[in-house]
């Protein structure tokens, strides 16, 4: 089944009463959504019954490695550049360090807790990730993106993984060595850190969603980018994960709607698993510029012309409220 799908913030549908949610659900359904997502720890029941009552999917989101008010209280957290520095913040984000196992285990609890507690349709893990501001890291027009993390809990677990051992010296040193002697290694064991935890948040959602699916929100970089920063390795993923997700915001990233299909066609070699990618509905700030309705439709056939791909989700779906965006979808799925 095609998914067309609506992300909304958690502050939209939590500010709802029931009455509003039967009005905006019909509203979303009018556009052609089939599906609506979220991202929280927590939802309202009353809410997702509606949902599914007007015949659309709910998927719950869990963000993992991404956590501000967490990072405050265990700066152990906080991901460490080559630089032997603590990884700036960049707008909003600064992203967590995956490898610390009490974190981790503390989100495996989390989505547990959701998984049981509510009715959704499956579940899709976004920040799934080793610290990269790729909104804004991967734009043509910026720097080489940071590196992360390099902080001595991850190194122990590095040397751990791969039976090195690393030359005495500063941070900055001892990343430099890795980087230029045991960069493979030090690949393969970001990818792994990721999957791990994929793979433990699978059985999570066979346990308590049986026969729902778990999705994952992939960067839009290429394969060999992804894997070396962000450890996202789609062939090892695709053992445990039912569908990826690739963010494909290429207004906000400064890329025409081809970059978009070049995109998928690179994550298609890398997995054989369906693809419904996120689908950027209007520019997000002032600076990215004007998006007009004729970038918006093309965006929409790059993705649905796609033989990979099984659907889209609009980010962000109230965003469809605006400029005639919603509009344009409901005619384009109906010819």
């Amino acid at each position: 089944m095609t998914t067309i799908g609506a992300y909304l913030p958690s502050q939209i549908w939590r500010s709802w009463t029931p009455a509003e949610a039967e009005i905006e659900l019909a509203r979303y359904k009018g556009y052609g959504i089939n599906a609506i997502f979220a991202e929280a720890d927590h939802y309202r029941r009353d809410i997702i019954a509606i949902a599914q009552n007007h015949g659309l999917r709910f998927y719950g989101g869990m963000a993992c490695f991404n956590n501000s008010d967490a990072l405050a209280q265990n700066p152990n957290l906080h991901p460490v550049g080559r630089d032997g520095r603590r990884r700036p913040k960049m707008n909003w984000y600064v992203g967590i360090t995956p490898t610390c196992q009490a974190y981790a285990q503390a989100r495996l609890n989390t989505l547990t807790e959701m998984a049981r507690s509510y009715q959704l349709d499956g579940v899709w893990l976004d920040f799934i990730r080793w610290p990269l501001h790729w909104e804004r890291e991967l734009r043509a027009d910026t720097p080489t993106p940071l590196e992360a993390s390099f902080d001595e809990h991850t190194l122990s677990r590095f040397v751990e993984y791969a039976a090195v051992d690393i030359p005495t010296g500063t941070t900055s040193q001892k990343a430099d060595w890795i980087l230029s002697e045991r960069k493979a290694e030090w690949i393969d064991f970001k990818c792994a850190i990721i999957t791990d935890f994929v793979a433990r948040a699978k059985a999570i959602v066979d346990t308590h969603l049986p026969g729902k699916p778990l999705g994952l929100d992939i960067v839009p970089a290429r394969p060999p980018q992804r894997e070396r920063l962000l450890g996202q390795r789609l062939r090892d993923l695709s053992a445990y994960a039912d569908c990826f997700s690739p963010m494909l915001y290429h207004h906000a990233l400064g890329f025409s709607t081809e970059w978009m299909s070049e995109r998928l066609d690179d994550m298609a070699a890398q997995s054989d698993r369906p693809l419904i990618p996120f689908v950027q509905v209007d520019a997000f700030v002032d600076e990215d510029g004007p998006f007009s309705a004729r970038d918006w439709e093309r965006a929409l056939e790059a993705v649905l012309s796609h033989g990979s791909c099984k659907g889209l989700i609009a980010f962000r779906g109230d965003m469809l409220h605006s400029n005639g965006r919603g509009r344009s979808l409901g005619n384009l799925l109906r010819y």
